[in-house]
């Protein structure tokens, strides 16, 4: 089933979610519901939702501060809050945890299904704006946007963040010798490799013509080492199937983002690219 057609739905109020939830089913979709933030986020880390619909007020953790942590574990997810009355702060803050769109109490089914409609219109618009067409992963605007809500979410909560940055070993070469169609082709098992390395809450997204760049969130240092040895142990076992007329290769660095030492996206990226470089040049000597 698409996945913009699963939903999680978060209230407290048992009688309201057991009705919206009716009434999603009977209209296709796939619903599951939480009385809590807690119990919302247990369910989050477990299974890919493409919509949580959560109450601003609720005992606990609140909506906004459930939106932020839900961004975390899902960048891609939609948010939308359902409030009784919005006032200005509010708003921006939960605009600023990801939330894209809002629903005044009391609503109808049809209310609510209207404005879902809305933000997977609005959501598949926006994914096509972000997406790279040959690999199917972000491309640099959608990978700089997300990377950019990373950063500030690390600031916040005072974590740091890693940077994988990779790039395509001999694309020219593959493409002089073999054509462009074959460098596609190397292109796209690129991205396959990178997908199944990362976990799918990651951010992964082809930047550049031959280079890729990775954001692996809630990782430690030791995971990220974890990370760059499987990545290269992926790309060892698909060039043993030896389904290609030559050998797949990927050089890459990381680099760190340190809230109380912070740098822009641009100068994290700058640094990972040059350790990037001088991995690839290592290999080469």
């Amino acid at each position: 089933m698409d996945k913009r057609n699963s939903v999680i739905i978060v209230d407290d109020n048992k009688t309201l979610l057991a009705m919206l939830k009716e009434g999603l089913l009977l209209e296709g979709y796939l619903c599951e519901t939480a009385t809590s933030a807690e119990a919302a986020l247990e369910q989050i880390s477990k299974n890919s939702f493409g919509i949580m619909v959560a109450d601003i007020i609720m005992p606990g953790m609140k909506g906004i501060e459930l939106a932020e942590k839900a961004k975390k574990l899902r960048p891609d997810m939609v948010i939308i809050i359902m409030t009784g009355y919005i006032d200005d702060f509010s708003y921006d803050k939960a605009i600023e945890a990801g939330a894209v769109d809002f629903i005044k109490k009391p609503f109808t089914l049809k209310e609510l299904m209207i404005k879902l409609k809305h933000v997977k219109l609005q959501e598949k618009l926006r994914m096509m704006a972000i997406t790279d067409e040959l690999t199917g992963l972000c491309n640099r605007r959608g990978f700089f946007t997300l990377a950019e809500q990373q950063l500030k979410l690390a600031m916040r909560h005072k974590k740091g963040i890693f940077m994988l940055y990779a790039d395509l070993d001999g694309l020219k070469s593959i493409n002089d010798t073999f054509g462009h169609q074959e460098g596609d082709r190397a292109l796209s098992d690129a991205a396959s490799i990178l997908k199944k390395t990362c976990r799918e809450s990651d951010i992964v997204a082809r930047v550049g013509g031959d280079e890729f760049a990775v954001i692996p969130l809630g990782h430690t240092v030791d995971q990220i080492g974890t990370i760059t040895t499987r990545l290269q142990k992926n790309i060892e076992n698909h060039n043993e199937k030896g389904k290609r007329q030559y050998t797949l290769s990927m050089s890459f660095g990381v680099s760190y983002f340190d809230p109380e030492n912070p740098c822009s996206i641009d100068e994290l990226v700058a640094h990972a690219d040059t350790v990037m470089y001088e991995h690839k040049k290592l290999k080469k000597s």
